[in-house]
């Protein structure tokens, strides 16, 4: 058998480290700086109480231009029907956009308590809009994020929510939960979250869990997913999977329990 060259060897194993430093030097490596997008509050004073209406939106921005046009989208007030990577020109030109939308929302719901409070509706007391982005961890080229959302426009209560994002810093995109399971593993993971809500939470299985698969499935199996330190985590608002009081419904299946349910790269307790 011809043996291969010793320098024949080595050029190709240069030429693999070289590769593999390209492909790390193309991951950016996040510095999370807060950056205050809206901070605004107007309120009308009558009969020493005041009604206000107030909006906040923040973030904390990663220095990558493209993931946080893609951050500040979700953080927008209204979102426009075409695609939603499609974006401003740059970002001060969406930050600048944000801006005037939070503008419109102050002005209108303002606009409102005036009106309510001619009205003499005694339930009322304002609007609220607040909208957060924490960057949580940068895993190689995975990097997750928290946003906290709330709104309030009277009534008993406002309404939140928390969602979780997941971006490959590599291919500019965000992972979805289809990216992450091995083939024709929905059914496992459907399985397996499902008796984890019904073992978790017994008192609210029998009036919020749907009998059809099909239901079952498109309320479980969510992009509202987070990895931590015990395994795979997915969050449900208030009033999905139970009332209000009890608050969002948060279901983590351990690592463990996914080795065959997530492709091998994101089993991260190895």
């Amino acid at each position: 058998m011809q043996r291969v060259p010793n320098f024949l060897i080595m050029s190709l194993l240069l030429g693999s480290v070289y590769a593999s430093s390209a492909v790390a030097a193309a991951t950016p490596l996040i510095v999370p700086q807060l950056l205050e997008v809206v901070a605004q509050k107007k309120c009308l004073q009558d009969d020493e109480q005041e009604y206000c209406a107030e909006i906040r939106i923040d973030l904390e921005s990663t220095g990558v231009d493209w993931l946080d046009q893609a951050l500040l989208a979700r953080l927008a007030i209204t979102h426009p029907e075409e695609d939603a990577e499609t974006f401003p020109a740059d970002i001060s030109a969406q930050l600048q956009d944000i801006k005037q939308q939070a503008n419109a929302w102050l002005v209108e719901s303002y606009a409102e308590i005036k009106e309510a409070r001619e009205a003499q509706e005694p339930y009322f007391v304002g609007y609220d809009h607040s909208d957060s982005i924490r960057f949580i961890a940068q895993r190689n080229h995975l990097a997750s994020f928290k946003q906290f959302s709330y709104g309030y426009s009277g009534g008993a209560h406002g309404m939140y929510s928390t969602s979780y994002t997941l971006f490959d810093l590599n291919t500019r995109k965000q992972v979805l939960l289809p990216d992450i399971l091995q083939r024709f593993a929905d059914a496992k993971l459907l399985q397996a979250l499902r008796e984890l809500y019904i073992e978790s939470y017994a008192d609210y299985a029998e009036n919020w869990l749907s009998d059809d698969l099909s239901e079952q499935a498109q309320t479980f199996l969510t992009d509202n997913f987070v990895f931590n330190e015990q395994g795979l985590t997915f969050s449900y608002a208030p009033y999905v999977l139970g009332p209000y009081s009890q608050g969002e419904v948060r279901l983590t299946l351990h690592y463990a329990q996914l080795k065959d349910i997530l492709k091998p790269e994101y089993l991260f307790d190895h």
